[in-house]
């Protein structure tokens, strides 16, 4: 067992009662996993119950191939082990400092009071990585992803940069490192305001393997190793989410009168304002059914303007099975998001034969405009248009739902996605 870190009091948010936690950086059991096969060490931010498409990612990646044990490294949250194995060959270990997903504290100090646990975090999970063996390390998001966007709000202040870079930097034994971008290289920079080019640069030399699951991700990588071969020497491939077209499997559409529209993103996500914008509009005909990963915050935001007519929300399902039920529930998905790319959710969506409606973008992938959904303007009179629309034409809704089922069953199934993946490991391993 590692040394004991110091004591640190931290308020639950909901009790308001304050504990005392001491956090200890211990190394996994080895004799969990077996000890005659490849190991993955996965670097995310969250991991269950803090509901989102990054942690059913790294879920279905660890728990899908077979043929490697995987280490899941992820902060504490209330409420969860600091061990748990939920499949035979995974294992997460999550480090402290506890991490309250709605607990940044208010005020000009209390946000830089919160950097405070960050970098304690970011201390642990380098001590846990030497502790712990295993053959390829798989980034997820670089560790204080914070620190970069800080440094690109604050371009002026030079010395951030290279800060940012250096504290993201995970500094390993010998091993090969994976960084799969989840819409970090289709980062809004005019919407966002933020330019992060020179932290994708960073990204493309310090991982030997980067995986794109968005095509303008893709295209953008490319385009930057093209402008300098010799400067970014990742290998760089397109491999997309992979999706459980099993468990999210087509259903007739619910029986209902009123055209029922769901959604199973972040609450925090761009967009969501628009939402809460339409369920105040009340277009006739439509009803609302609103899950998604939502803190209390999230909650105290945005909940007091969904008690209304016409809109009932089931936030944080955490149950796979239910979360199927919820997809079969609704007639179409919405995802305001204004940037590149198709989150998780959607994708689950259409393989339940659900059409999605999103915003307009450079990249809307597999989202086809009249094909497998609806591109809108992001206004609400735009989405309330189209909304009036659908209402009369459930069957066209049903054969967008059908086509969308189609390229996600061809392009995004767990066979073809993660035997990709795969092959990624086995070229780290084969690769001196």
């Amino acid at each position: 067992m590692g040394g004991t870190i110091a004591n640190r009091f931290l308020k639950c948010p909901e009790t308001g009662i304050t504990h005392r936690n001491t956090y200890r950086i211990s190394k996994v059991p080895q004799n969990a996993l077996s000890r005659n096969r490849p190991r993955v060490a996965h670097v995310t931010p969250w991991y269950l119950p803090h509901l989102g498409g990054l942690e059913r990612h790294v879920e279905a990646l660890s728990s899908g191939i077979k043929a490697f044990d995987s280490v899941i490294l992820t902060p504490r949250m209330p409420g969860t082990a600091a061990v748990e194995s939920p499949a035979p060959n995974v294992r997460i270990h999550r480090f402290g400092p506890t991490k309250f997903p709605d607990a940044t504290p208010s005020g000009a100090f209390g946000r830089y009071r919160e950097w405070v646990p960050r970098f304690e975090r970011l201390w642990n999970l380098r001590g846990l990585l030497r502790d712990t063996r295993f053959d390829v390390l798989h980034v997820h998001r670089p560790p204080i992803m914070e620190l970069a966007y800080l440094a690109a709000k604050w371009g002026t202040v030079g010395a951030l940069r290279p800060l940012a870079r250096r504290f993201n930097r995970l500094r390993v034994r010998n091993v090969p490192r994976v960084f799969t971008d989840h819409g970090f290289f289709v980062h809004p920079y005019p919407i966002s305001g933020l330019n992060m080019a020179w932290f994708m640069e960073w990204a493309l030399t310090e991982f030997q393997h980067v995986i794109c699951v968005e095509r303008a991700g893709f295209s953008r990588a490319t385009e930057m190793q093209r402008r300098d071969p010799s400067a970014f020497s990742a290998q760089v491939q397109y491999i997309p989410q992979p999706i459980d077209t099993d468990l999210f499997r087509p259903a007739p559409p619910p029986d209902s009168g009123d055209l029922i529209v769901g959604y199973t993103g972040r609450w925090e996500r761009d967009g969501m304002s628009l939402l809460a914008q339409m369920a105040e509009v009340r277009t006739p005909g439509v009803q609302f059914l609103v899950s998604g990963g939502a803190t209390e915050k999230d909650l105290a935001r945005y909940g007091p303007g969904f008690q209304r007519a016409g809109v009932r929300i089931l936030p944080n399902i955490q149950d796979m099975n239910r979360l199927s039920e919820f997809y079969r529930g609704i007639h179409v998905i919405v995802d305001f998001y204004r940037g590149d790319g198709t989150g998780r959710s959607v994708l689950e969506a259409m393989a339940s034969g659900r059409p999605a409606i999103r915003i307009r973008s450079r990249d809307t992938h597999p989202v086809v405009d009249g094909e497998t959904g609806i591109l809108v303007d992001s206004d609400v009179e735009s989405i309330s248009s189209v909304l009036r629309e659908l209402v009369g034409r459930r069957e066209e809704v049903a054969e967008m739902g059908r086509r969308a089922r189609s390229i996600v069953e061809q392009e995004y199934g767990f066979g073809t996605v993660l035997s990709k993946v795969e092959q990624v490991y086995r070229t780290c391993l084969s690769t001196p």
